[in-house]
């Protein structure tokens, strides 16, 4: 399993710009980032659809991987704010994976009191 890590992007504002046109000519669709060694090692390709699964079982919307060096072997990286199911986002509309619905398990953190979010792990599954 690898830990889930996510962020933003320059170009989109959490999920509130996903169904901007301009915005979304840009940047469509997040892509699950895998470190190249172990894209290798289970058999992936660059562009690949994957489903990804929590500790918990929860699956999200299949996901594009992106091959690169630019990520521990142990993590995965997804930009957050795509992957939703909503009919009225006429463009983005289930495109990309929903990394919230991924989230399942947080810890707080002793000292601050803050969230830990990045507490998650999933397993990729490669699609027929």
């Amino acid at each position: 399993m690898f830990r889930l890590i996510y962020g933003r992007s320059p170009v989109h504002t959490f999920s509130r710009t996903i169904n901007t046109q301009w915005l979304w000519e840009l940047e469509k669709e997040n892509e699950a980032w895998l470190n190249k060694k172990e894209a290798d090692r289970l058999g992936i390709k660059n562009g690949q659809l994957v489903s990804l699964e929590n500790q918990d079982g929860i699956r999200c919307n299949k996901i594009k991987v992106k091959v690169t060096e630019r990520i521990r072997h142990d993590c995965l990286y997804m930009v957050h704010g795509f992957g939703h199911n909503a009919p009225g986002l006429t463009r983005a509309n289930g495109r990309g994976a929903d990394d919230q619905k991924l989230i399942t398990k947080y810890i707080e953190d002793p000292i601050t009191g803050g969230t830990g979010m990045r507490v998650n792990f999933v397993k990729i599954i490669k699609e027929a």
